[in-house]
């Protein structure tokens, strides 16, 4: 595979959100791939915490005797979740040569799991209970090897350096609204806007006018502030900041936005936002990047609503519409 050598570039010097399409893709599947197996270590601890805590109650359900032989299996899957985790924030050769194996092992189970239930060992209840978590299972599987496949073919797409550690994540959302970009342009430029928007802000306010370079200042609902640059100003079209880090309050080393609107068809834009992310080493890095990934879908949705809203306010010839 191409496109997987380590860099020594300081986070601070590399405008991510600049590359080619073809690295954006790849870092893109990349993240894709670590968000499938965030979904299965969660999985995991939640199925190894209930078999680990209600042992005595799933054991009769099972109608099993060796309420030991549940609790184990609970710790074994919360040592799985661990691992799978781990390997989640893991550099990109690293996660591209050992997601294969989790995948094999969700298959593993699932075939043991069809082996105990053509044995009758479980009751019906059991053999229900046993059948949709094997199903889900494979399922992750599945959906981990086409993540997989997919970061793979976009790495040798690019000559691009992905193995970076931390690694840097990409979190795109595109959305079709209605109004064209000069009309939706004064609107997603405006910054005390998104933060009405952004539930996780409370204020952002220019500290320079609008235009190549601009800062901005933002405000959480904690109260903690921190400063923002523009690194690239296409007027009418994009706009991207880099997040000044040294006054950051999040557990992140490196954050990168851009704010998009281009045009769809005569009526409509399509609205994107894309942030490049690294968090800082350790689990308290690794854990909020991974809350950050829920988080996003809701907020950026929520946000591209209030623009089309928002669009939709303005008078037209004194009447509003």
């Amino acid at each position: 595979m191409t496109g997987m050598r380590s860099t020594m570039k300081s986070t601070r010097s590399v405008n991510y959100l600049e590359a080619p399409a073809a690295e954006l893709r790849a870092r893109q599947a990349a993240t894709a791939l670590r968000n499938r197996l965030r979904v299965n270590a969660a999985f995991s601890w939640a199925t190894g915490t209930i078999a680990l805590v209600l042992g005595g109650p799933l054991a009769d359900l099972f109608d099993l005797d060796e309420v030991w032989l549940v609790r184990l299996l609970g710790g074994g899957l919360l040592a799985f979740g661990l691992g799978v985790f781990a390997l989640s924030g893991a550099r990109t050769t690293v996660l591209t040569t050992w997601s294969a194996g989790i995948s094999l092992a969700d298959f593993g189970w699932v075939v043991g799991t069809v082996v105990v239930l053509a044995l009758g060992w479980l009751s019906t209840a059991g053999a229900v209970v046993m059948s949709v978590v094997g199903a889900v299972v494979g399922g992750l599987g599945s959906a981990q090897l086409a993540a997989r496949r997919r970061l793979h073919d976009a790495a040798d797409d690019t000559t691009a350096a992905l193995d970076e550690f931390p690694p840097v994540e990409i979190h795109t959302f595109q959305r079709a609204i209605g109004g064209t970009p000069a009309q939706l342009w004064p609107i997603v430029s405006d910054h005390s806007r998104y933060a009405e928007l952004a539930l996780n802000l409370k204020a952002a306010e220019n500290l320079t006018p609008n235009g190549p370079g601009f800062e901005r200042s933002c405000t959480d609902r904690a109260g903690r502030t921190w400063s923002e640059t523009c690194t690239l100003w296409d007027q009418g079209r994009r706009f991207d900041v880099s997040v000044n880090i040294d006054d950051y309050p999040y557990p992140l080393q490196s954050v990168q936005g851009s704010w998009r609107v281009d045009p769809h068809d005569e009526t409509t834009s399509t609205v994107g936002m894309v942030f490049a992310i690294q968090p800082k080493p350790g689990i308290t890095g690794r854990l909020f990047t991974a809350v950050t990934h829920v988080l996003f879908p809701p907020i950026l949705k929520r946000i591209a609503k209030g623009w089309e809203v928002a669009h939709r306010s303005v008078p037209t010839d004194g009447v509003g519409r």
